[in-house]
């Protein structure tokens, strides 16, 4: 598993999974209702690291890791919010990165070389990954990301957060900056150079803590005010389909719930696949909802991988949904109006697809992903009221205004910059 967390890509440009999952205690899922977020954590973190780090490690990772409040919300009759988003940048990708760099520092303590780390993102994954790894020592951080999806302030943000964190201004989409870090790992002679991690969910241990989500929610689930008991479905935000995966491991090792539905926006790879069994790529689509913007979602294969390579198991524990951004604008209006509960669009998208169910009177629960406030102008103008203050961009910069360097869309350009961040043309 260390070989996994620190490689975060074999060479062969495939994915790290476990050759079998391993088992949980039948005693902790009889009594998860009465634990606490870190102590679920810790027994699911545990059971997948445990042979390669020492207990008391794992302890304080998680402990660090998830310091912040995950709130079980109603939002109402049989509809349920678990709120992903009270970490220090408003995002759920806070969660795997504060756990990933905890691992990865614990790693790289007694080595003297620089690891470096690279991730791509549109936006918010990078100012996440910035927050969970700034000023780390030994480990310098590249963020890649398209041209134009990341504003000035977000660029110095990320910049500002430590000298070890390199924001890169890619002249290409989304897919380009993922085939460019790619690239990097399946480079032998690169990595026999520079020691290559990624921060991105196609790293495994990004799903580690998120796999313990599951566990907490059907237990905060159990002891809410009115018990749910029959199985519930979760809907889930799906873009590289990291969350989905954890939550299909989660299944597997024993967490009781209904359908998993993965609620994809119009970049919906991965609906198109569950309905007719062929994986076709399609130009990336802005949406309401960008950090769902992923026409090639990298985690694909470890789900197909859960299920044996049988797509009717996959559809048997996993179903999908495809939301376009006016009815991303009309749940937002009906939640608001109807709940009072504000959620952010891609939250919105979850809740869409559960009420896109055959079954609307089954519970659900969706994982609400990114703080309303993140997209306060959107919600304002639909909602048709000032209810929010924008503060996707309030975190401190300390007066910095740093600009990020620019990178043509190629390997090559990737390369040469690494190499000499590293010394070494």
């Amino acid at each position: 598993m260390q070989e996994a967390v620190t490689a975060s890509l074999p060479a062969d440009g495939g994915l790290y999974m476990p050759l079998s999952l391993p088992k949980i205690p039948a005693a902790f899922v009889h009594n998860m209702g009465d634990m606490s977020l870190r102590e679920i954590a810790y027994v699911t973190s545990n059971v997948f690291l445990g042979e390669d780090f020492d207990s008391s490690e794992i302890k304080r990772i998680v402990d660090n890791a998830l310091s912040f409040d995950i709130p079980l919300v109603e939002i109402s009759e049989n509809r349920f919010a678990l709120e992903l988003f009270h970490g220090p940048t408003g995002v759920f990708k806070d969660i795997g990165t504060r756990f990933l760099a905890g691992l990865l520092e614990a790693v790289n303590r007694n080595d003297s070389r620089k690891l470096n780390v690279l991730v791509s993102t549109t936006g918010n994954t990078g100012v996440a990954v910035a927050s969970a790894f700034g000023g780390m020592k030994g480990v310098n951080v590249y963020i890649l990301y398209p041209y134009g999806t990341v504003s000035k302030k977000t660029a110095s943000i990320m910049l500002a957060s430590g000298g070890n964190i390199h924001a890169i201004e890619v002249s290409g989409g989304i897919d380009d900056c993922k085939k460019m870090v790619s690239s990097a790992f399946r480079d032998k002679e690169l990595r026999e150079t520079v020691m290559l991690s990624s921060a991105n969910s196609t790293n495994f241990a990004r799903l580690i803590p998120q796999l313990a989500l599951f566990f907490y929610a059907a237990g905060r689930m159990a002891n809410s005010v009115k018990p749910i008991r029959q199985p519930f479905d979760i809907a889930l935000p799906s873009g590289n389909l990291g969350m989905l995966t954890a939550g299909l491991m989660a299944k597997h090792i024993g967490l009781k719930c209904g359908q998993l539905i993965g609620a994809c926006n119009v970049n919906n790879t991965f609906d198109r696949y569950m309905k007719s069994g062929v994986v076709e790529s399609a130009p990336t689509i802005r949406t309401l909802a960008p950090l769902m913007d992923m026409p090639d979602p990298s985690n694909l294969p470890r789900l197909m991988a859960l299920a044996g390579g049988d797509l009717q198991k996959l559809r048997s524990e996993v179903s999908s949904a495809t939301v376009d951004d006016d009815m991303i604008v009309k749940t937002i209006r009906q939640t608001a109006l109807t709940t009072g509960y504000i959620a952010d669009p891609h939250t919105a998208i979850a809740i869409a697809a559960l009420n896109l169910r055959d079954d609307k009177l089954r519970p659900g629960l969706v994982f609400a992903t990114a703080a309303p406030s993140k997209s306060a102008h959107i919600i304002n103008e639909i909602i048709g009221a000032e209810l929010l203050a924008d503060d996707s961009d309030q975190i401190p910069v300390n007066g910095l205004r740093q600009r990020a360097e620019r990178l043509a869309p190629t390997y090559p350009a990737l390369k040469k910059y690494l190499l000499s961040h590293n010394n070494n043309l």
